[in-house]
């Protein structure tokens, strides 16, 4: 069952991919370009808080999601919002599965013949359809139709901050869900849009040799990760997005 949660800002008709969710929003707070790039990963630990996706770590990642969310914003998710040009609204999965019985997170590559961030890593997802009740449901159907993934077999765990894009037009919701096993290479994945489906153990976000910090438009450091394929990086929105949800789910206070 889709959790239903109320529309908060008129949808956009038409299929909408998520070309423009791998762009780091260029108004972040200026207190973020505080931030030390020895700093960037300091609230993550030396570890992640789950070796498996059973029972208790999903609740776990439930709890600390939901209990985060109730905490006031951190300085670095206040954002501003274009004055001038009408703001929509859209959603992205944050897919978390399991492949050969180890956590990990699911990514796609984006088809590099597409005019728009062609080749990029992004999740699934897309502004939002008149049709669409709830964030959830943009993101599942979304989810769907480039990933061929059925509505019912996402277990929705939680959602994060939203965050704009980089122009300030567009409100990206997050949702958290979970997969159960997952072969990305068996995925019916919708060729027009992905090249292809991949998946990175959740410990790789933990190690030092596969995350490197970005300053961004020299003010701010951001985070960004290595694929699984050389020169193929995870950064802008996508990085982002990552971020902000390992750091919730690796945050005790969040009990």
């Amino acid at each position: 069952m889709i959790r239903r949660t109320p529309q908060l800002l008129p949808a956009l008709r038409g299929h909408h991919s998520c070309a423009y969710l791998t762009t780091i929003p260029n108004n972040i707070n200026s207190s973020s370009s505080s931030v030390r790039e020895s700093a960037l990963w300091e609230n993550l630990g030396s570890a992640p808080p789950i070796t498996t996706l059973d029972a208790a770590s999903i609740s776990l990642i439930r709890r600390r999601l939901l209990n985060a969310s109730l905490r006031p914003k951190p300085p670095h998710l206040h954002f501003t919002y274009s004055a001038t040009t009408q703001v929509s609204s859209a959603a992205v999965l944050l897919a978390l599965c399991t492949v050969n019985h180890q956590p990990h997170v699911l990514f796609q590559e984006r088809n590099n013949k597409l005019s728009s961030h062609g080749g990029e890593v992004c999740f699934a997802g897309g502004k939002t359809d008149p049709s669409d009740l709830s964030f959830e449901e943009t993101a599942l159907r979304e989810t769907r139709e480039e990933l061929g993934i059925l509505p019912e077999r996402v277990e929705i765990l939680g959602v994060l901050p939203e965050v704009p894009n980089k122009g300030g037009t567009l409100k990206v919701h997050s949702v958290v869900g979970y997969l159960g096993n997952v072969d990305p290479r068996q995925l019916d994945i919708n060729r027009r849009e992905v090249h292809r489906a991949f998946a990175l153990p959740l410990d790789t976000f933990w190690k030092e040799e596969e995350r490197m910090p970005v300053v961004f438009r020299g003010r701010s450091v951001i985070p960004s990760y290595r694929s699984d394929k050389e020169g193929l990086v995870i950064w802008g929105l996508t990085a982002f997005i990552l971020h902000e949800f390992l750091c919730r789910i690796a945050d005790a206070r969040n009990d």
